[in-house]
């Protein structure tokens, strides 16, 4: 028989691991909370290149976080820019960086979440496989090459495809290839990556430009002097067309969108970016601020000077 200081001594060691179990229940619970607490809307527009990943991300967040809705529009960069800037989206994704001359706003945030490396692409019959810049010039902005022939291609008009001004990718385009000149050819009139690579594909001695992040067998990738969209030849300085994919806002003040933004650096998501064609922000070795630091690069090869004010403004912010 079991005496009655034996019975609270029991009652005492039962109580104890009682409370136990209802702490770790209570912890398990505080961890599951955690992990589902984050609810709300995000509206993401702007450049097309950038959209496939963004939309990829999108999907695994709203995965983890089911009380979470996000909704990735393309547009283009410009498109992008103007809507985070008149609170029309939470996030403008861009491939061009945001002058301050243009988007004053002391609170526009820069995020950089990867490299887009660009890649002329020509209907499947042109049978040329690089050109130099010049040649891209004379094809896109002086007219003076009209023929594939011309280039040691088959006796076929070339129609280059020209995007519309809302194209982060046309001003990368112009810019780095084009040397700032304008282009003539067939202009479309929505900017979408999937549009160029549609019509490339489909239209005769079609020349056109987009992101890799886009690109499929129905096109044929043209080297530039010799050099290939990937990631040696960017490093090495053979290849100039590519570009930082930015994300801006107002500030990253509201936990989804910081949520969010993080979930973009994170090693899934990275991974994913490299799957896609992208090159993931560490295989670029940038380091703090700015990409001074960045020893392992050539940089000649990978300075994009007003990106480099970039860092530096969203540190200050």
């Amino acid at each position: 028989m079991v005496s009655r200081k034996k019975r609270r001594k029991i009652n005492t060691v039962l109580i104890g691991l009682g409370l136990i179990v209802l702490i770790l229940l209570a912890g398990c619970g505080e961890g599951a909370d955690s992990q589902s607490a984050l609810s709300g809307r995000l509206h993401i527009a702007g450049s097309t290149a950038l959209q496939p990943l963004v939309s990829a991300a999108a999907s695994l967040f709203e995965r983890q976080h089911p009380q979470v809705h996000i909704q990735v529009d393309g547009g283009g960069s410009r498109a992008g820019l103007a809507a985070v800037t008149s609170h029309q989206a939470d996030i403008g994704d861009s491939d061009i960086y945001a002058d301050p001359a243009i988007y004053p706003d002391p609170n526009l945030t820069d995020h950089i979440v990867c490299v887009i490396p660009f890649a002329m692409v020509v209907n499947p019959d042109v049978t040329v496989t690089s050109l130099t810049r010049q040649q891209i010039i004379d094809i896109f902005s002086t007219g003076s090459i009209r023929n594939w022939s011309q280039v040691g291609g088959p006796d076929l008009p070339i129609v280059p495809v020209v995007r519309p001004q809302t194209s982060g990718t046309r001003d990368t385009f112009r810019k780095y290839i084009l040397g700032g000149r304008d282009e003539k050819g067939k202009l479309l009139q929505t900017d979408s990556s999937v549009t160029v690579r549609e019509t490339v594909a489909h239209t005769p001695g079609a020349i056109g430009y987009l992101g890799l992040s886009v690109l499929t067998p129905a096109v044929r990738v043209l080297a530039i002097e010799g050099a290939r969209p990937t990631l040696a030849d960017i490093v090495a300085g053979r290849y100039i067309f590519w570009s930082y994919e930015h994300m801006y806002t107002l500030g990253d003040d509201n936990p989804l969108l910081s949520a969010f933004l993080d979930f973009m650096l994170s090693a899934p998501v990275q991974q994913k970016a490299q799957e896609m064609g992208y090159i993931p922000i560490a295989a670029m070795n940038l380091n703090g601020s700015s990409r001074e630091g960045a020893s392992a690069l050539s940089l000649a090869a990978v300075a994009r000077p007003e990106e480099d004010r970039a860092f530096s403004r969203r540190e200050e912010g």
